[in-house]
């Protein structure tokens, strides 16, 4: 294994996800056209600020008939979402009885909301409902012929669409190369990316043009989610270069350095990235402190079968295999033989980084990945969009009823219901063969994920596991609530149009997930 490597796979899948793209906690999607921008002034609640507390408890739980806790229930959630800094916001509302169907509340239910990252919720569980939770990825070295201990010819990667893949896998199928015996590969490293059309991003996405992470590329041979890491270092001395790397390194960056160092003021630095001559370039400017720590962000990559192609070179060469040889795109042929392969980890545990992060990237690779394997290669985002539309008519939701165009939620680009979700997290809790992996996807109140800093030290903590949704604008919240020896509650809020009352709204869901608990403990 290489040193740093493991690392990389963590603070580089965290950076793809929205929760650590921008400014807001908790931040799960990109920014809807409607803000100015996809940084801070669009999203202005630093990551670092808690949520904004819960009130105190409510007095014991409701009491009396059934119909006498529903009525408490009813009238704590019409006092909850009808605080007046919530007026002017669209609001949609629905808890249900996940073993019965029966609804318990439903406001404006029916209506269509912009989900943002809830749309996750749909792309997940229809994966694992079509795939299967035990479905893996697969990324496959093949030669043209190995004669001794030299591949005699071209080398190829084809990929597989996996989510996953990281630095450390590349340098396991390098080694496992070097463990066979070769030594030399006479012709270049072709890529073949095939497995998915050559489409990059997703529906929806053209509405931005930015290069953080949260915003990468799709490929079917795809590295470090497409991004990479950005170090910048002080100097020795006042006003030196600063000191820029890239990880992992590879000649597919080309790096400007205008950065210096500084002994006096704040470090202030201006990292961006764009395509350019089949490179990404890296410019870095402004200043760094003397005294400063090691700054580093992240950003998109432009080409992921490059960015793959050059990083497993370098792999190679460290792995002491001669290796002259170009990196081209190419398909692999018919004659070629497989070398060696990596297989990911299962859907049922990669779909936990795409709900309790909320990966976009990820997000985005499963649901091409579903379009080629059930609508047939090239994957696009258009056939896995028809999977799922097979997937939700047979839950009894109709094509029409709904818009959804990419799996992530990014953006101005879905509409849903309430009750649809509704019906959605009812049937996959009932559905025994992914029912596990699909609620263990969700993050656990006050525990991890997106709700990790969310109703802790309430009755709400630990018995609440949700999605968070959230764009410019929007907030949103579903998922299951529940007690101890109780069945669960299913429940969906679907907030728009909320301006600048984006904190209030977190702080109405957190409320509504509380009182549900409290209903069910009082049951």
């Amino acid at each position: 294994m290489l040193p740093g490597i493991s690392p990389t796979r963590i603070l580089i899948a965290l950076a793809a996800c929205t929760t650590l793209a921008r400014a807001e906690a908790p931040r799960d999607s990109g920014p809807t056209p409607a803000a100015s921008d996809g940084g801070a002034a669009a999203l202005n609640v630093p990551l670092a600020t808690p949520a904004a507390p819960l009130p105190p408890a409510l007095p014991p739980g409701p009491s009396g008939t059934p119909a006498d806790r529903q009525r408490w229930l009813a009238a704590r959630l019409d006092e909850i979402v009808g605080t007046p800094k919530l007026k002017a916001a669209r609001i949609g509302v629905v808890v249900v009885e996940v073993d019965t169907g029966r609804v318990l509340y439903g406001r404006n239910d029916a209506a269509l909301y912009n989900p943002a990252s809830n749309v996750k919720l749909i792309t997940t569980a229809a994966a694992l409902a079509l795939l299967g939770p035990e479905y893996r990825f697969k990324t496959v070295l093949y030669g043209d012929a190995q004669k001794g201990g030299e591949v005699e010819g071209n080398l190829y990667l084809k990929g597989y669409g996996d989510p996953s893949l990281v630095g450390e896998d590349l340098w396991k199928l390098a080694s496992d190369l070097a463990s066979a015996g070769v030594k030399k590969i006479t012709g270049d490293l072709a890529i073949d990316d095939t497995f998915f059309d050559d489409v990059r991003v997703g529906p929806g996405f053209e509405q931005k043009s930015e290069d953080l992470p949260f915003r990468s590329p799709n490929g079917a041979v795809s590295l470090n989610y497409n991004a990479l890491a950005v170090h910048v270092l002080p100097g020795d001395q006042d006003g030196a270069p600063a000191r820029v790397t890239v990880e992992p390194a590879s000649p597919y960056f080309a790096v400007q350095n205008e950065s210096t160092t500084t002994a006096d003021g704040r470090t202030r630095l201006v990292i961006t990235a764009k395509e350019i001559e089949g490179k990404t370039q890296i410019t870095v400017s402004g200043k760094i402190k003397l005294d400063a720590p090691p700054h580093v962000e992240h950003r998109r990559v432009a080409h992921p079968d490059l960015y793959a192609g050059y990083a497993f070179r370098e792999l190679l060469l460290r792995r002491g295999i001669k290796f002259t040889g170009k990196v081209v795109s190419a398909a692999v042929p018919t004659r070629a033989k497989v070398l060696t392969s990596h297989y990911s980890q299962p859907l049922g545990v990669l779909v936990r980084d795409v709900n309790k992060r909320s990966n976009n990237f990820m997000a985005e690779q499963v649901l091409k990945t579903l379009g080629a394997e059930t609508g047939g290669k090239p994957g696009t985002w258009q056939k896995g969009v028809d999977a799922v539309a097979r997937f939700l008519e047979g839950l009894g939701v109709a094509q029409g009823q709904y818009k959804m165009t990419n799996g992530s939620g990014l953006y101005d680009s879905n509409r849903f219901s309430p009750a649809q979700f509704a019906t959605l997290l009812r049937t996959a809790y009932r559905d025994f063969r992914f029912a596990a992996d699909f609620v263990g996807s969700l993050a656990l109140a006050g525990a991890d994920g997106t709700i990790g800093h969310r109703m802790g030290g309430g009755q709400a903590e630990r018995f609440v596991r949700a999605k968070t949704g959230t764009l410019a604008g929007v907030s949103c919240l579903s998922g299951y609530a529940g007690a101890p020896g109780k069945m669960p509650l299913a429940f969906s809020i679907l907030m728009n149009d909320l301006g600048e009352a984006s904190a209030e709204a977190r702080r109405a869901q957190d409320q509504i997930a509380e009182a549900l608990v409290i209903y069910l403990t009082a049951k």
